[in-house]
């Protein structure tokens, strides 16, 4: 495939007068309606970066990807109870913001979404719950949820999300941690 500048005037004769006037008539919109990336306000939430593409065709997801990744945000420092919480602590600490019920007909399963802030989620690792006066509980089967695909989470970092198994022990706001310090996030 050759890439062609707008204004190249072998422009016309590679695509034919009906495409060409297309291209320009969606090109002017664009211009109208676009505004230039502001990154600060992409990541204040005031802008909104618009992908053109196809998934089927996989026409302009390299693209997306690529911007995903380069705009994404890195997992942030959290206020806590014992101060800021910095996502490169060794000690593990995450929060419950989601729960959710009767997500498989098969079964009366109940999860409690984890945003993890700091260190290393391990499956079977031993946490500390805040809210329960610090009682010790196993953290054996978090999954990852994308749609109605369910799979298990060996290892989860900070900014990951993880669903746990809920028996009623959680509700939300609930802190999970590990170490010496109790940790609350507000």
């Amino acid at each position: 495939m050759k890439k062609v500048p707008m204004d190249d005037p072998e422009l016309l004769s590679l695509i034919g007068k009906n495409l060409h006037d297309q291209l320009f008539e969606e090109v002017e919109i664009l211009d109208e309606m676009g505004h230039a990336l502001d990154t600060e306000k992409l990541l204040k939430g005031e802008q909104t970066v618009v992908y053109f593409g196809s998934a089927m065709t996989n026409f302009g997801v390299q693209i997306f990807l690529d911007d995903f990744l380069d705009l994404g945000r890195a997992p942030a420092e959290r206020s806590s109870s014992i101060g800021t919480i910095d996502p490169a602590r060794e000690e593990f600490s995450g929060f419950v913001f989601k729960l959710q019920a009767n997500m498989d007909p098969r079964h009366r399963d109940r999860l409690a979404f984890i945003r993890i802030v700091s260190g290393r989620y391990e499956r079977g690792m031993k946490v500390l719950h805040s809210r329960l006066g610090a009682r010790q509980i196993s953290l054996n089967q978090a999954q990852k949820l994308f749609a109605d695909d369910r799979e298990s989470v060996q290892i989860a970092f900070p900014g990951d999300i993880v669903g746990l198994n809920n028996p009623g022990l959680f509700s939300i706001g609930d802190t999970i941690y590990s170490g010496s310090e109790k940790v609350v996030f507000p």
